[in-house]
C-alpha cells in the first residue's frame, strides 16, 4: 500500500509546475484524488480509514525528505514543500489518531519554515486574513474549522510534549520551546498567545491556555499582562468587553501581577507609579488588589502551581483527569469553572454569627445556673436559721416552768415563722437583738421579755 501512495505523489507532482500547488484550488484537487484512493484502499484491504490515511501521510513525508536530500538538504519549496500541507489536511480529514505520525509531519514542516503560522493564523484572524498577511490562503473552509483543526494538532503535540529549538534574538541563543509557543513569523515573531491577546480573542486565549501555553510567553517580548493593562486604559474608563474577558482568563494562570520599573526604584515608589497609571482598573475592580499588592487565596495559588507542573510535563489538559480530585475542582484547575469567593465569605460570616450566638447562649445559661445556685444557697440559709429559731421556742425542748409562757407565745410564733424564712440572716438577727444562743432561765418573765424583743422587730419583705 505504501507503494501505491508513492506512485501517486510521483505521478501527480511530475505533471505540475513548480508553483502548481500554490493555489488553494489546486491543492484541493490533489486532495480529492488522494481521498478517493484512501477510501478505495480502505475498502479493498478491509482496514480502518485512519490507518490508511496514516500510511498516506508517511509516504508524503518520505517524498519530501527524498527531494530535500537530493537538493543538498535544502528544501526546494514550491510543490515539493506544499505536499506536506496536503498531508496535513489528510490528517485532519481522516482523523489520524497516531500522535507520533502527526508529530513527525509537524517537525518536517518546521524544519523548512521555522513556524506554524499556517495552522494558527486562520484560527486567529479567519481564513481570508492569511492571504493579506503572508500571501497564501488557508486550506480550511472557515475560521471555525481552522480552530477545531488547531485543537486537533495541539492535542497530538502536547500528548508527546513536542518541543523544538527556536532562536530568540533577545537572548541571542536557541531555546527549546513547546509547539504551542512557537513564534509566528508574519506577526513579528510573537507567540500565538500574544497574538490572541492583540486580536482580543478570549475564546482562543482560553484554548491556548488550557493546552499549556505559557502565560509569560518565551518569545522575548514584554509582559503580556502589562501590555493588556495598557490596552485597557487606552480609552480611559471605556473598557472593551473582550479585553476584560482576556484579562480575567489570563489572571487565572498567574499568581500575582509583577509591577513594572523593577528593580531600578524602591517598592513603595513602584507601587505609587502602578497606582498612578492603573488606579482606575483597581477602583473598578477589574484588577484584583490582592493580586498586585497582596496574596491571592490558597486555592488560586494551588491551581497555578498544579498547572505549572502539568505544563512542564506536557500533561495539559489531559493530565488533569488523572488527578484524584472532585470533578468541580478538576474543572477549576482546567480553567473551565470558577469558584465564587462571595459564597465562601457568606458561609464564613454565617459560621461566625452562629458561633457568637451559641457563645452568648452558653453565657446566659451559665449566668442562670449561677443565679439558681445562689438562690438555693440563700434558701438553705433561711431554712437553717428558721429551724434554729423554732427549736428555741419548741415547747418539747423547754423546761416545765416555761409551759405557760410557751402557750402564750405559740400563736404569735407560728404566724411569724414563715415570714422569718424569707429574711436574710442579718435581718433575722440584727446586732442589737437577741440571738438563739441566749440562755433561757426558769423565770417566765425573762422568756416573755425575750419573745417581745423578737416580735417588736419590724418585719420587711
Amino acid at each position: 500500500m505504501e507503494f501505491i501512495f508513492e506512485c501517486f505523489y510521483e505521478d501527480t507532482l511530475d505533471k505540475l509546475c513548480r508553483n502548481g500547488l500554490q493555489d488553494r484550488s489546486s491543492r484541493r484537487d490533489v486532495l480529492d484524488h488522494l481521498n478517493a484512493i484512501i477510501g478505495g484502499c480502505s475498502d479493498g484491504q478491509n482496514m480502518n480509514t485512519d490507518e490508511v490515511a496514516r500510511i498516506a501521510v508517511l509516504a508524503a513525508v518520505r517524498y519530501h525528505r527524498d527531494k530535500k536530500d537530493a537538493n543538498g538538504d535544502v528544501c526546494m519549496m514550491g510543490k515539493f514543500h506544499n505536499i506536506l500541507y496536503i498531508a496535513l489536511r489528510t490528517c485532519w480529514d481522516w482523523g489520524v489518531r497516531d500522535s507520533a505520525v502527526v508529530v513527525v509531519l509537524l517537525e518536517e514542516i518546521y524544519s523548512c519554515e521555522k513556524t506554524f503560522e499556517r495552522i494558527f493564523l486562520g484560527a486567529l484572524f479567519g481564513t481570508h486574513a492569511p492571504h493579506f498577511i503572508a500571501g497564501w490562503r488557508s486550506d480550511f473552509r472557515d475560521q471555525d474549522e481552522n480552530t477545531r483543526a488547531m485543537v486537533y494538532f495541539l492535542h497530538h503535540a502536547t500528548s508527546l510534549d513536542m518541543s523544538l529549538p527556536v532562536w530568540i534574538a533577545r537572548y541571542e541563543q536557541e531555546r527549546l520551546i513547546k509547539f504551542i509557543d512557537i513564534p509566528i513569523e508574519s506577526c513579528g515573531r510573537s507567540s500565538p498567545l500574544r497574538v490572541a491577546l492583540q486580536a482580543s480573542a478570549p475564546d482562543l486565549l482560553l484554548i491556548l491556555l488550557r493546552y499549556g501555553a505559557a502565560p509569560y510567553p518565551p518569545d522575548g517580548g514584554s509582559s503580556v499582562v502589562l501590555a493588556l493593562l495598557d490596552k485597557l486604559i487606552e480609552n480611559g474608563r471605556n473598557y472593551v468587553f473582550q479585553n476584560i474577558s482576556c484579562l480575567q482568563i489570563l489572571l487565572r494562570n498567574i499568581s500575582h501581577i509583577e509591577m513594572p520599573f523593577k528593580p531600578i526604584v524602591l517598592y513603595n515608589t513602584r507601587r505609587e507609579m502602578f497606582v498612578e497609571r492603573y488606579g482606575c482598573l483597581l477602583r473598578d475592580n477589574i484588577v484584583p488588589l490582592e493580586q498586585v499588592f497582596g496574596v491571592m487565596s490558597l486555592r488560586h495559588l494551588c491551581r497555578c502551581r498544579i498547572r505549572d507542573l502539568l505544563r512542564n510535563n506536557g500533561q495539559l489538559p489531559n493530565g488533569i483527569d488523572t488527578l484524584r480530585l472532585p470533578r468541580r475542582l478538576q474543572r477549576y484547575i482546567d480553567l473551565m469553572e470558577e469558584i465564587e469567593e462571595t459564597k465562601d465569605n457568606n458561609e464564613n460570616n454565617d459560621n461566625n454569627c452562629n458561633k457568637k450566638k451559641s457563645k452568648n447562649k452558653n453565657t446566659n445559661e451559665t449566668d442562670a445556673k449561677k443565679c439558681n445556685t445562689s438562690t438555693k444557697k440563700k434558701h438553705v440559709t433561711f431554712t437553717s436559721e428558721s429551724t434554729k429559731m423554732a427549736e428555741a421556742t419548741d415547747p418539747k425542748t423547754a423546761t416545765p416552768a416555761l409551759d405557760e409562757a410557751a402557750t402564750m407565745t405559740a400563736t404569735t410564733s407560728s404566724s411569724s415563722s414563715m415570714t422569718r424564712t424569707l429574711l436574710t440572716p442579718s435581718e433575722q438577727h440584727p446586732p442589737n437583738t437577741v440571738s438563739e444562743d441566749v440562755t433561757i432561765t426558769n423565770s417566765s418573765t425573762e422568756v416573755v421579755a425575750v419573745t417581745e424583743t423578737v416580735l417588736d422587730k419590724p418585719l420587711t419583705l
